[in-house]
């Protein structure tokens, strides 16, 4: 018996909160004061060609106008605004970068400082639409439109997220909003390509016409429309688009090879006579292109032209290194050569280039079925039928329809961007974000430190521990973080992450007595009593002064084995307040801790004199009654209990406990049912039930209850005893030997633990 596991969290507050030294608030407004103060020397860097900086600045100077004036809500607001543009601005340079992960962190931050921004919100959505994620990007763009219905690029990424989930009428209605308001060429195109889906090529050419007249009569734009008409399956209008490129530009890239592969789908195998000429022209103006040298090896392999084939596909392999599609085809020749160790290693370099299984329809399962072959015929046994069972499990995974003709190969789609572009890492805009972070990382601290405070006055300590952390993430070196992180997390009752960040305070400043005091009583709410007093023992005369801290001290001497010091500074502090509940209440735990259970009842009723409405004092009560062997009084305690509080379990438990030791059973057995029922991980509560079943000759339920409780407290004996019990009852032998080894093995490691503990 004793202390409970973990002393109650209400009940700590209300002791430290008697306390004269840490009864103030946390946070006093000289001290918001100090910190807005230290802010003015840190001014963002101003951009002068940037009129979004300067605003920006605006915001933060208010911001510490209005906290060093008192105005704590304006500076609130200020200070929120100032960081949801701040968070934007980086954000969006982490997406420019290609840096997809940090700009998600970073924008998402920003939206919960401006959840109704328009702007915020599409940039939101075109993250997600670059990272794929078209049904997610559709409601933060839905957003932005109902924030803001007239700004075309809300309509346009609106039109793009449907578009990609090919909801091709519901993208026409935004895609056609978003041009008339601003006619840019990303919009049209994809517009027009949303025609080309509704096979309305009326209107697609209409469109595509007036793109020309705009913009110019270019090759480029033709292949553009090329591609529209490709991805549409207009196969037709596709070639003669791209042959009007070649004619306005006979050495423009990418043209012939479309047009190759136009012929390709659409006339299959008979299409390689018109397909060739064009690759071979493609090479002319672009001989390092290595989906053409690809196409032309592929086309070889078709003809059965292995030594073209071959040399075609190596120097597609060549050009593209990461690309496991020539190396696929290049170790089938090798196979049908005899050539095995080139193709194993080929097979194999094309398996370790497909991160992606899915990758082209899985086309890798060619490569694991025609490498399994090899290690059969080389005597692999075991290795070849792993990566035959590979291919198998690959072949036999849903595979996309494919709309194109059968004579071309699975290489990846070769198609304009429906929408914004993915972007690739790079490094300029990498040193861009760091220089951005660099001007505004300190003000983005020191805004999120200053709303920390201000939670902190308002007593919302879980937002003020928030605030706090994303403040340290900004800027580490922030004076006064720690502490205030650490006084938030003890103020919110959050011990655990209470004693990091205010140890490493007192590292640095190891004389400010409320933190060490803080310090000391969160130690103790996480049960660290050794700990506790080593923190709280330079402080001695406070702690001697404060009941508060002179009650974490006492119970931490008793836990730790100084049992005459603690039960002795407890009857001083008894003397000080002898109409104190809680001393008392405390004195009858230090007793219980030690097993002097007489003494332990006697401070509890003295404690419930005082306060006879305390749920808690009657469940103590009922369980020194249950130790001095007095389940009748301990019957009418935990009853009492469980009508201040009917869901403790607890006290549920241990009315059941008393009930069968006053041979009661069929009324503990609802009990524990309830017990189960509310705490499923109740694993005493599990072994009664199971006990009791066993004794009325239901041995099914009683394994199963004893199992239950055995995985729930593995190191409890006793259970282990019960549950080999009930293995012999139904005649599992090697089941009920194993378990009585198991409870002689914990009961020789626990020496005389042998019933359940009734803490």
């Amino acid at each position: 018996m004793g202390f409970p596991r973990s002393f109650p969290a209400v009940r700590l507050l209300r002791i430290f909160h008697s306390c004269s030294l840490l009864f103030a608030l946390l946070f006093t407004q000289v001290e918001m004061v100090s910190l807005a103060a230290q802010t003015a020397t840190k001014p963002i860097k101003p951009n002068k060609q940037k009129t979004p900086l300067q605003e920006l600045q605006e915001h933060y100077d208010a911001g510490r106008t209005y906290q060093l004036t008192g105005s704590l809500e304006q500076a609130a607001t200020e200070y929120k605004a100032f960081l949801a543009g701040a968070l934007r601005f980086i954000g969006d340079a982490n997406l420019h970068a290609g840096a997809s992960d940090k700009a998600d962190k970073v924008l998402t931050e920003a939206l919960r400082f401006a959840p109704e921004s328009a702007a915020l919100n599409l940039d939101y959505a075109t993250l997600l639409l670059q990272q794929d994620k078209s049904q997610e990007a559709q409601q933060f763009a839905e957003k932005a439109v109902q924030f803001d219905p007239s700004n075309s690029r809300a309509q346009y990424m609106l039109g793009s997220s449907l578009y990609h989930q090919q909801d091709y009428k519901g993208a026409k209605e935004h895609l056609e909003k978003a041009v008339v308001a601003e006619p840019k060429f990303e919009v049209g195109y994809l517009l027009g390509m949303t025609y080309i889906k509704l096979n309305d090529l009326t209107r697609a050419t209409v469109l595509f016409n007036e793109m020309v007249a705009g913009l110019g009569d270019t090759a480029q734009i033709h292949i553009l429309f090329g591609r529209a008409y490709r991805e549409g399956d207009f196969l037709d209008q596709s070639i003669a688009e791209l042959h009007k490129a070649v004619a306005k530009d006979s050495k423009v890239k990418v043209a012939h090879y479309l047009t190759a592969m136009a012929y390709l789908e659409r006339d299959g195998e008979s299409g390689f006579a018109e397909a060739i000429p064009e690759l071979e022209a493609e090479l002319k103006v672009n001989p390092q292109d290595a989906r053409t040298h690809y196409m032309l090896g592929y086309i070889a392999l078709k003809r059965r032209d292995a030594a073209a084939a071959e040399s075609e596909l190596k120097k597609s392999a060549q050009l593209d290194s990461q690309s496991p599609d020539p190396l696929i085809s290049l170790g089938q020749i090798y196979m049908d050569a005899g050539r095995l160790d080139e193709a194993e290693k080929t097979f194999r370099k094309a398996i370790e280039l497909t991160t992606d299984p899915s990758r082209n329809g899985y086309q890798i399962n060619r490569a694991h079925y025609s490498l399994g072959r090899i290690l059969l015929q080389t005597g692999r046994e075991e290795e070849g039928k792993k990566e035959l069972q590979i291919s198998a499990e690959l072949r036999d995974k849903p595979h996309p329809e494919r709309r194109r003709g059968d004579a071309v190969p699975d290489t990846p789609a070769d198609e304009a961007s429906t929408a914004v572009p993915k972007e690739q890492v790079s490094p300029e805009a990498l040193k861009k974000v760091e220089t951005l972070v660099a001007d505004l990382g300190p003000a983005i601290a020191d805004s999120y430190n200053n709303l920390g405070v201000i939670a902190a006055g308002q007593k919302d300590y879980p937002s003020a521990m928030d605030y706090f952390l994303q403040a340290g993430t900004w800027n580490p070196t922030l004076a006064t973080v720690d502490r205030n992180l650490g006084m938030a997390a003890f103020y919110a009752n959050r011990y655990d992450q209470a004693v990091e960040p205010l140890s490493k305070h007192l590292q640095q400043q190891p004389d400010d007595v409320r933190a060490r005091a803080a310090l000391g009583l969160s130690l103790f709410g996480v049960q660290a009593y050794g700990k506790t007093l080593e923190v709280l023992r330079p402080i001695q005369t406070e702690v001697d002064g404060d009941p508060g801290l002179s009650y974490a001290f006492a119970v931490s001497q008793v836990k730790t084995g100084a049992y005459n010091e603690g039960i002795a500074r407890l009857r001083e502090l008894e003397k000080a307040d002898p109409k104190s509940a809680d001393v008392h209440m405390l004195l009858g735990q230090a007793f219980a801790d030690q097993g002097q259970h007489p003494e332990a009842l006697e401070e509890y009723r003295e404690a419930l004199k005082l306060d006879p409405q305390s749920q808690r004092l009657h469940y103590l009560s009922g369980l020194s009654m249950i130790r001095q062997g007095d389940p009748q009084g301990a019957e009418q305690e935990l009853r009492t209990a469980l009508k201040l509080d009917s869901t403790d379990v607890n006290s549920k438990y241990h009315l059941a406990f008393s009930l069968i030791q006053l041979q009661r059973q069929q009324e503990a057995v609802p009990l524990l049912r309830e017990v189960i029922q509310q705490d499923p991980k109740y694993a005493d509560a599990y072994y009664q039930l199971g006990k009791l079943q066993l004794e009325q000759g239901d041995t099914k339920s009683a394994v199963s209850n004893l199992e239950t409780g055995t995985k729930l407290s593995p190191e409890s004996d006793y259970i282990h005893y019960q549950l080999a019990l009930a293995y012999r009852r139904e005649e599992q032998a090697d089941n009920a030997e194993r378990e009585m080894k198991l409870y002689q093995t914990l009961k020789n490691s626990h020496r005389g633990r042998d019933a359940p503990n009734n803490e």
